[in-house]
């Protein structure tokens, strides 16, 4: 079955995250739980875990992009 992964609300202030750094790809296996990117706040640096286990199928938001609270920004497959 395929999820979009969507952003959750990480910082009480802004609903805008940048992705610094993604640490999967295409292709990866992850944890629940395990880290999928860096996120950045203009205050803070974040650590965005994968709500589920499966197969990442694909990475929509790009590194260096903005992202907002609620837009999908993965698909992984369970």
């Amino acid at each position: 079955m395929l999820h979009k992964i969507k952003l959750p609300k990480l910082a009480e202030t802004t609903d805008v995250v940048v992705v610094d750094t993604w640490h999967v790809a295409v292709g990866d296996e992850v944890d629940a739980e395990q880290s999928l990117a860096t996120l950045e706040t203009d205050k803070v640096t974040l650590d965005f875990p994968s709500p589920i286990a499966g197969k990442v199928v694909a990475l929509i938001i790009a590194e260096g992009d903005e992202a907002r609270t609620g837009e999908h920004v993965c698909v992984i497959e369970s």
